[in-house]
């Protein structure tokens, strides 16, 4: 009797096992869960930047090639152009006094990660500075060949008309 009990719960266990969903993975290896913890780590420093003035940190979370696209439509391509026009864009902005990147999907394809989402970022008064920097965006980030991810194509999308 204990022998086949012993026999029916290992064979429920394995049963068990075998029928679970694999964890979400996109054709290169990559888990959705992996990217998406890249990826907040990366908004994470976007909003410790706007607060602290660092362009280069910004710089910093792009591909070599990388390509930052404002949503008044300002191209910079590779990371000391980004960093020049981040630190343009602060001159006249001074430091955010709120961030908010709010995420609303994530989809892995291979060694790309496409994520949209809504961001916000308000500035203290500064004589002819913005108020805020706000709207939908829209990025791509690559795999880098150390595994990480790095933003290759940022798109800011003008905020939605009310």
């Amino acid at each position: 009797m204990k022998r086949s009990s012993f026999l029916f719960v290992s064979l429920a266990s394995l049963a068990m096992f075998s029928f679970a969903p694999p964890p979400s993975r996109a054709p290169g290896g990559a888990t959705v869960a992996e990217v998406r913890r890249a990826i907040d780590a990366g908004n994470a420093t976007w909003e410790k930047a706007f607060r602290t003035l660092d362009a280069a940190a910004i710089a910093g979370t792009f591909d070599a090639d990388g390509v930052n696209i404002g949503a008044d439509g300002t191209c910079s391509r590779g990371g000391a152009a980004i960093e020049a026009g981040m630190r343009s864009f602060f001159e006249r902005s001074g430091p955010a006094t709120t961030t908010k990147v709010d995420v609303k999907q994530v989809v892995v394809d291979g060694d790309l990660a496409y994520e949209w989402g809504h961001s916000e970022f308000h500035f203290g008064p500064k004589p002819g500075g913005p108020a805020q920097r706000a709207g939908r965006y829209l990025t791509a980030w690559k795999r880098q060949a150390d595994g990480g991810w790095k933003i290759y194509r940022n798109v800011g999308l003008p905020k939605e008309p009310d």
